[in-house]
């Protein structure tokens, strides 16, 4: 049944986020040209940020909203994800790494920005249960991004 009071708004950003994000690391896995061990973790962080874009789609939907099935939304309003794009052509895994950490820091935003709001409860232990994967992948990509900067 759906509830008027609820603003899924947040939810559909962290859902859009995920997109974003999936596609992003899927064109860095891409583009990865000599180490295979990246190539593999850029193509699971894509895997798993598809798993957790449905999760929320489908418990936005139980919950009687309207869940958001593009990717786009929260990367064209701040860069994040997007900006990977230009990366792609002929850049350094480095660069690669550069633009995927500054799309998991939008990541980690838009879920702590998501868990602020009065939400369903199986919405917010969907959240809360993914949130810590975010921010260990936001950390993972600035470790591998700083390991990288001098190569």
């Amino acid at each position: 049944m759906l509830d008027d009071t609820i603003d899924f708004s947040a939810v559909n950003e962290v859902i859009s986020v995920c997109k974003d994000a999936e596609a992003g690391f899927r064109a860095a896995a891409d583009s990865v040209q000599t180490d295979p061990t990246l190539k593999n973790t850029f193509e699971e962080y894509a895997r798993q940020r598809a798993k957790f874009a449905k999760e929320l789609q489908e418990a936005v939907e139980e919950a009687g909203g309207v869940p958001e099935h593009s990717a786009g939304l929260a990367g064209k309003l701040h860069g994040g994800w997007i900006a990977i794009k230009g990366a792609l052509t002929g850049n350094s895994e480095h660069e690669l790494l550069v633009e995927a950490e500054r799309g998991e820091d939008l990541s980690v935003h838009k879920y702590h920005d998501a868990l602020a709001q009065p939400l369903p409860e199986k919405i917010r232990a969907i959240l809360e249960e993914q949130y810590p994967d975010v921010e260990l992948a936001h950390t993972h990509m600035k470790h591998l991004r700083d390991n990288t900067a001098n190569a």
